[in-house]
């Protein structure tokens, strides 16, 4: 959903901020959150406003072609949570505007309106809303004024500016029971039908009191959605919120993280975090490209490898194979064991000269495990010191310029060891002096990773490949030998087995620290602040803590597409919660809606 940039910036120019004293007191949250359960029931919210509930009248005048009344009471809330109230909050006032003549002698329409952020007093409503209603539709309007707000605001609190998290709370349980008791007045004076709108937070209030009211009741929230927690942490006004304080609150007392979070219901709490990780997949998915590739390569690499050895263990001159080769042999294996939950076997276990699967895996589990055989070619080669020949057929070459053994295309991974094992006699004869002759022979120990399997094999330039029934052990026995008495003529292989640990083992000594940073323990801190806040005002506010209105049939949502104030992404939706209701767009932002758009609402 694109943002409206009328709306950022209108947000950018006021300097008002919310919950600037922070969470409010824990014992308040704890008992908030226990009459949530009341009042989100709706069997059980009925009881505790009478139907007899005291209004009173405190002047009547004629206004133009309209009656006004303005009356106040006591707002039921204070019986339920007696000390939570300031006393300037404490009492409810209303003013009430009626036609001289009701057009209908038995259809006597009135609406309930309640106020979003910022609207003081009655006049915003009257001028916009009431007055054009009656004179249009002949519909007469009730104007609550909000807890906090005009002549109920604490005299310490700086126009709009709530102190606490918690007095929101205490607002929305206000207005809900308010709410309830106007409509049993408006019913004992045989007013109706009767219905209850509001913008911005005076929608999202109208929607918990229109659950409550035990009868079918028209509702037409404008520019609310189903939880406030997406408005203070996702839209534009998250840049109000002083995450600060908040932030030194919640981890400075242990009650909000050690009993209040414990209280918390939240429906979006799943659901977010499945939002979360796609968002977090949107956003990086091309950072992670590189090391999704990598990953790739490294499978087809390992494919390879098996092939590469498969080969070799069917006499086949190592010297000859291709990449071609390699990747239709392991094409060819990846599909005769992909039903398969062991690897790829080269040796048969138990064969004469070879030891058994078991004993092979047990001795792999020795240096020869502790080499980072998934390392490419080009990484092996670049830490060992040997670099690659142009042709494919040609030998590697150690930094000196000695030939060490051959390798079968560029892009298979390292899975094999060289252990040259010649005779005294031979080494004896080989001498700088004969490097324009043709390589001697030499003998491969090929080590499989995983598959725990080693098969000896003797391969020439000049004579046929024949199988040796030389075994890892033996094999083994030879580099260690080898490493005693290295022949300065040739770059054992023993010897590239044993740089290859060492490097191994000083690269894993390289790695990073796993410890989180100062950055990301900030990171860290912030979240837990921002799941907090999430948690609590879904916990009082998330419509799908609260009955199901009676008829949802009669709700109609208006709700603007480029709302910044009022994101829409990853919550549940108002149509979700209640099937049946209506949504109607408008295509613009928040601001630009109120600005342009009040005949919609009416």
């Amino acid at each position: 959903m694109s943002r409206s940039r009328l709306d950022q910036l209108y947000r950018r120019l006021l300097l008002s901020k919310f919950f600037t004293k922070g969470w409010g007191k824990p014992d308040n949250l704890k008992r908030i959150f226990a009459f949530r359960k009341i009042l989100s029931n709706r069997e059980t919210c009925q009881h505790l406003v009478a139907s007899d509930y005291p209004i009173h009248i405190d002047k009547e005048y004629k206004d133009g072609d309209c009656r006004v009344l303005e009356g106040h009471f006591l707002s039921p809330f204070v019986h339920h949570l007696p000390g939570i109230m300031p006393k300037e909050v404490e009492t409810a006032n209303f003013q009430m505007i009626l036609p001289v003549q009701w057009r209908h002698p038995i259809h006597r329409p009135v609406c309930i309106h309640l106020a979003g952020t910022g609207d003081h007093f009655y006049w915003r409503r009257r001028l916009l809303t009431a007055r054009p209603l009656l004179k249009e539709a002949g519909i007469a309007s009730i104007i609550l004024e909000n807890p906090y707000y005009g002549s109920r605001k604490p005299k310490e609190q700086l126009r709009s500016s709530l102190h606490n998290v918690s007095d929101l709370f205490v607002m929305g349980g206000a207005l809900v029971l308010e709410s309830l008791a106007l409509l049993h007045w408006c019913e004992r004076e045989g007013w109706g039908p009767l219905g209850i709108s509001g913008v911005s937070m005076g929608g999202h209030m109208a929607s918990l009191a229109a659950t409550n009211w035990t009868k079918p009741i028209p509702l037409i929230p404008c520019l609310s959605w189903s939880t406030a927690s997406c408005v203070f942490t996702q839209g534009v006004m998250s840049g109000a919120i002083p995450w600060h304080t908040l932030q030194e609150q919640f981890f400075e007392n242990n009650v909000y993280q050690d009993e209040i979070r414990k209280l918390i219901v939240s429906p979006e709490q799943n659901r977010r975090k499945a939002y979360d990780m796609g968002q977090d997949f949107v956003k990086n998915y091309a950072d992670r490209m590189p090391e999704m590739e990598s990953l790739h390569q490294q499978q087809e690499a390992g494919a390879s490898a098996v092939a590469h050895t498969a080969i070799l263990s069917q006499g086949v001159a190592p010297g000859s194979l291709t990449t071609a080769d390699l990747r239709s042999s392991s094409k060819e294996i990846n599909s005769e064991n992909s039903n398969s939950k062991v690897g790829p076997s080269v040796v048969e276990s138990g064969t004469p000269g070879h030891p058994s699967q078991a004993a092979q895996n047990e001795n792999l589990k020795g240096d020869v495990s502790k080499v980072n055989v998934s390392l490419s070619l080009e990484g092996y080669v670049a830490h060992t010191g040997i670099r690659n020949s142009k042709s494919s057929n040609e030998p590697f070459q150690s930094s000196t310029g000695h030939k060490t053994v051959s390798s079968a295309g560029t892009d298979s991974r390292v899975f094999s060891s060289v252990a040259t094992s010649q005779s005294t006699d031979h080494s004896k004869s080989a001498s700088p002096h004969t490097s324009g002759v043709s390589a001697p022979e030499v003998e491969t120990a090929t080590v499989i990773e995983n598959s725990g399997k080693a098969k000896p094999k003797r391969s020439s330039r000049k004579d046929s490949v024949k199988p040796l029934t030389v075994s890892y052990a033996q094999a083994k026995t030879n580099q260690q030998a080898k490493l005693s008495s290295p022949s300065p003529g040739r770059v054992s292989g023993a010897l590239t087995l044993k740089h290859a640990l060492s490097k191994s083992k000083l690269i894993l000594s390289r790695q990073p620290s796993s410890l989180p940073t100062e950055e990301e323990k900030l990171k860290t801190l912030q979240q837990e602040a921002l799941d907090f806040m999430c948690g609590v005002m879904d916990e009082c506010t998330h419509l799908g803590n609260f009955s199901v209105p009676v008829d949802p049939e009669l709700i109609i949502i208006i709700a603007a597409k480029q709302d910044a104030y009022i994101p829409r992404d990853g919550v549940i939706g108002l149509d979700q919660l209640w099937p049946g209701c209506e949504v109607r767009y408008i295509d613009n932002g928040h601001v630009g809606a109120v600005l342009w758009h009040q005949r919609v609402f009416r």
